[in-house]
């Protein structure tokens, strides 16, 4: 079963202490529990009247739902369950959904913003102390001190990859060529360090270590801030103007300068726009009610269009001066719920 995000009432806030807690973020809490709600349902003699709902009717109201009602009404009978799990598989199949908010970093408390302004909360073990680097199609890669891992935070599933051969993390880019469950998923993670320069690891699926790249010195290319995967090759932007692709054929890696309106047919244009600043672009400070002492540090992601893909820039969003920082952060993702067989992993 998902995720159960209980909704939020009022607009988030972040104490000058540095520390959310849930009480400001005005969570809305469930005073009963759900083996006490079947039991009163179980008395009044409702249980069989609301399971025995026709199946047209079922499928009437789950087509109404969004993903974390549906995976409410999954878990409340048999019927219920087969009817959300039909409209979940459509939602797994379909990678064509605006991304959700997902703020994390007060310990596993976890809140959700969807696209319609609704606000979800639920405690999510996995991203206490963690990073999320890069953001694909449902799926998280999250790296938490050399430990890497895929995440699905509407299904819990979860897959685990061989160690990252560093402990800690800076100015990095990451992305992940198709969903972990498939055969041809390929990670990249390009990482500067400031005394060594920029180094590159590749993973491929089914590979029980990661190949570090060679790469030659890099000029003028400044804070690494997203990443993505296409036509067999790795794209790594800076903040700037500068892009570094890695090919996965030719296992070279190349620099590039992208130039604005440029119209001559000699020069090759991507497949992709760039989204710079997309949480303070939509207000989302403002949209989540985040004080101005909060600072955070936003994972990107991809969104699939039919004719041009759009990438949303990593940001690094700092608070006011004269404001003490609370420290949060955040990864934009799709809603897409997956459910892996028992024995799902890296290796095949």
């Amino acid at each position: 079963m998902g995720l159960c995000f209980a909704k939020a009432q009022r607009e988030p806030s972040c104490a000058s202490n540095g520390k959310v807690t849930a009480r400001q973020l005005g969570i809305l809490r469930v005073e009963e529990s759900s083996m006490t709600s079947s039991k009163k349902r179980k008395e009044s003699g409702m249980t069989g009247l609301w399971s025995g709902l026709p199946a047209d009717l079922l499928s009437l109201i789950v087509d109404r739902l969004d993903l974390i009602e549906l995976l409410s009404f999954h878990g409340v009978c048999k019927a219920w369950r087969a009817a959300a799990s039909t409209a979940l598989s459509k939602i797994e199949a379909s990678a064509n959904h605006k991304p959700w908010f997902l703020i994390y970093g007060e310990n596993s408390q976890c809140h959700l913003y969807n696209e319609s302004g609704r606000r979800y909360t639920n405690s999510i073990p996995e991203l206490d102390g963690a990073t999320c680097i890069a953001s694909h199609q449902g799926w998280i890669l999250v790296f938490q001190g050399g430990s890497m891992f895929f995440y699905c935070p509407f299904s819990h599933a979860k897959i685990d990859i061989p160690t990252f051969p560093l402990s800690v993390l800076s100015n990095h880019a990451a992305a992940f060529s198709s969903p972990p469950t498939t055969l041809e998923c390929i990670v990249a993670v390009m990482h500067r360090d400031i005394m060594s320069g920029f180094s590159l690891y590749v993973l491929q699926r089914g590979a029980n270590a990661w190949v570090k790249c060679e790469l030659v010195q890099f000029y003028n290319v400044r804070e690494l801030c997203s990443a993505i995967y296409g036509n067999q090759n790795f794209y790594f932007f800076d903040k700037i103007n500068k892009l570094i692709t890695y090919s996965v054929k030719e296992k070279t890696c190349v620099q590039h300068t992208l130039l604005k309106n440029e119209n001559s047919t000699t020069i090759k244009h991507l497949p992709y726009v760039r989204s710079k600043s997309h949480f303070v672009r939509r207000n989302m400070r403002k949209k989540l009610g985040l004080g101005e002492d909060v600072s955070i540090s936003i994972c990107g992601t991809v969104v699939q269009n039919d004719s041009t893909d759009i990438i949303i820039c990593n940001e690094e969003v700092e608070s006011a001066e004269e404001f003490e920082s609370c420290y949060l952060k955040g990864v934009w993702i799709q809603p897409r719920f997956f459910h892996l067989s028992p024995n799902q992993s890296w290796s095949f």
